[in-house]
């Protein structure tokens, strides 16, 4: 009778070779995640912080069609367009930049309106819009003629939608400017930028230079802070209403202006005491008000004019802002006085790639 063959042998031999072809690809690619996988989480980290970053500042263009911009002249502004080219409104459109809700801006732009009007011949009329880019965008597709835009909003309108500035707000001596302060509450011990590392800081729109971008930059570039993966972050969409959500303990920080924070507390809105400064910016221009590239030439003389030769004492104006310090219109230079500016927005726009 037939004995079988003996197996145990081969049957070893093969049951260890079997295993060694699951082994090896399994330790191989152990190995591999064990060395690739260090870079693949810092690559991972990298594009989450770009993310924030381009979540948190938003988009850089306007919506509507851009003006065609050529600088011949080395200005930095889109050059004028030949005089039969440009426009004369049967009604000036003015704005200045505000809450999203409509508010008393009107009110206190009252007289400058008159005064426009009065210099120009023409209507003169307020218009309200809920943002920055919303204005940039009427700036652009012809809607409005006058503007008041916030200092980071600035390179952007000139860039996109021809707006030249005039004037900003100016002390006794002609001097301007403010700071950016990165506030906290008193009463919280934290009194180093350094200790906002697991905190929520309010910014108040992403385009806004001084309640957002120079403190993003500010705390990327100095103390290694990004929002989400170092900090919580939320917009408040106005200087105001980030100074009171801080006191009212919604946020832990909060970058504003200098002089609208001069001209709360001399107003009586907050007490001073209950802040805490801990970082101060260089001095930027404040806001600013401009008119748009394409308005006839008389129309630009008549409204350069107007704001530059503006008394302030007795008026709406002198009402609403002569707390910040601020008693006239002094005129501004593009190219020199937003260089800081633009240095800013290029090194936000370097983070976001």
């Amino acid at each position: 009778m037939n004995q079988p063959a003996t197996l145990n042998q081969p049957a070893d031999a093969f049951s260890v070779a079997r295993l060694l072809k699951v082994l090896v690809p399994i330790l191989a690619v152990a190995l591999a995640v064990r060395y690739l996988l260090p870079s693949f989480e810092q690559a991972a980290q990298q594009e989450f912080e770009q993310n924030m970053l381009a979540k948190l500042l938003g988009p850089t263009e306007v919506a509507s069609e851009q003006v065609a911009f050529k600088d011949v002249d080395g200005d930095l502004l889109c050059d004028f367009p030949a005089d039969d080219q440009c426009v004369t409104p049967e009604t000036l459109v003015f704005s200045y930049v505000g809450p999203p809700e409509e508010s008393d801006e009107a009110t206190s732009w009252a007289d400058v309106l008159t005064a426009l009007s009065d210099a120009t011949g023409l209507p003169v009329e307020y218009q309200h819009y809920p943002s920055t880019s919303d204005q940039v965008a009427a700036l652009a597709d012809a809607k409005l003629h006058i503007v008041g835009l916030n200092t980071g909003a600035i390179p952007l309108a000139v860039e996109t939608a021809g707006f030249h500035p005039v004037c900003t707000f100016g002390r006794e001596d002609g001097s301007f400017g403010y700071t950016m302060k990165l506030l906290t509450r008193a009463e919280d011990g934290v009194d180093d930028p350094a200790k906002l590392a697991g905190k929520r800081i309010a910014f108040t729109t992403p385009d806004s230079n001084s309640g957002c971008k120079a403190a993003l930059v500010y705390l990327m570039n100095q103390q290694d802070l990004l929002p989400e993966r170092d900090y919580q972050w939320g917009f408040t969409f106005g200087h105001e209403t980030s100074v009171k959500e801080l006191l009212a303990g919604e946020h832990d920080a909060a970058p504003v202006a200098s002089d609208i924070l001069e001209r709360m507390t001399n107003d009586g809105e907050v007490d001073a005491d209950a802040l805490q400064v801990i970082y101060e910016s260089e001095r930027f221009p404040p806001a600013t008000i401009g008119y748009a590239y394409n308005l006839s030439p008389e129309l630009r003389e008549e409204i350069s004019k107007t704001l530059l030769g503006f008394v302030w004492p007795g008026t709406s104006v002198e009402a609403k802002y002569g707390a910040s310090g601020a008693t006239q219109f002094v005129p501004v230079n593009y190219k020199d006085d937003w260089a800081n500016i633009r240095r800013i927005n290029a090194t936000v726009e370097s983070k976001k790639k």
